[in-house]
């Protein structure tokens, strides 16, 4: 079974307030990368059920507003009008480490965290005509020819760059880390050979590797995936890092609570609706719900613990 890993190292719900004017103005939900990475894909397979959970003939639409590791659109939201219209699909570590490697108008006090939805481990992937087979050979090529790896991923100082660096503070290597608007972008550059590897979630990259359209060689977890138990896990191969991507919901700060509650009670409803849970079964999406409570505890925690990883190392180059 997949475990929680959190440090990198070692029937419709009415809505008045909201449906009054549905079908001329839609929700909104913001992803702040690229379409077609996993973050994007998730807000996808979320919006018809979210949807169908607000219920009073609520109309949602995903959009999309990359840059800078996802703090452009948190900017934007954090501004909005707070009328429950306005909602960011937030990625963790993503959105945390933004605050310390960056000069964003948002603070995690911006907003009101109405439930968490998924959270994935990473897995670290290559090109299916490169000679890696493995993470060992990946560390290996990077230990005999220094920083002339190139793995690709989101941005600059989120959660898939420190993945990496995790990794090479781990194995004592360098790559060379190439940014991208999102995880979407990072894979069709290894499929096109145009970078060595990238790191993504499992619900972007299994289904591929089956496919054989590219080559997961590592699971960044500490124990297998019981949906893909052939795929080993970075442990396995001398490398002890684990690291993922927790995705949840947020509005604006001024959010009343009455609509922030409605919002949690619709992620509720999504989390345990059986065609949502079949749909990221066949997906490769994992679940996991908190409702508001819990997942601004969540917020918090992480700011606590990459505030002391940033101290300790920060990862600006």
């Amino acid at each position: 079974m997949v475990t929680t890993r959190r440090i990198l190292l070692a029937g419709g719900l009415a809505m008045p307030a909201l449906a009054a004017r549905a079908q001329d103005r839609p929700v909104q939900i913001y992803v702040g990368f690229a379409a077609g990475g996993n973050i994007d894909l998730a807000a996808r397979m979320a919006a018809p059920f979210l949807e169908r959970h607000l219920g009073g003939g609520t109309q949602i639409i995903v959009v999309n507003k990359p840059g800078a590791g996802g703090m452009l659109m948190l900017n934007e939201v954090a501004a909005a009008a707070p009328d429950g219209r306005h909602v960011a699909l937030v990625s963790f570590p993503a959105m945390v480490t933004a605050l310390y490697d960056n000069t964003p108008r948002y603070r995690v006090e911006s907003f009101a965290y109405a439930g968490l939805l998924t959270d994935e481990p990473y897995t670290v992937f290559v090109g299916t005509d490169t000679p890696y087979r493995s993470l060992r050979d990946l560390v290996e090529a990077a230990r005999a020819a220094p920083e002339t790896i190139t793995i690709a991923g989101a941005g600059v100082g989120g959660a898939p760059h420190l993945a990496m660096m995790a990794i090479e503070r781990a194995a004592g290597v360098k790559f060379t880390w190439v940014p991208t608007q999102g995880a979407g972008q990072a894979m069709q550059l290894v499929q096109g050979g145009h970078v060595a590897g990238s790191i993504s979630t499992v619900s972007l990259t299994v289904r591929a590797h089956i496919q054989g359209t590219l080559r997961v060689v590592a699971i960044m977890e500490r124990e297998r995936w019981d949906k893909a138990p052939d795929l080993p896990t970075g442990v396995e191969q001398g490398v002890d890092v684990a690291a993922g991507s927790a995705r949840g919901f947020a509005v604006p700060a001024a959010t009343p609570p009455a609509i922030t509650q409605r919002w949690e009670e619709a992620i509720r409803r999504t989390a345990n609706d059986p065609d949502f849970r079949a749909l990221a079964e066949r997906d490769y999406v994992i679940v996991r719900h908190m409702d508001r409570a819990a997942m601004t505890h969540f917020v918090e925690d992480q700011v606590r613990a990459y505030g002391e990883i940033w101290r300790v190392s920060p990862w600006r180059r």
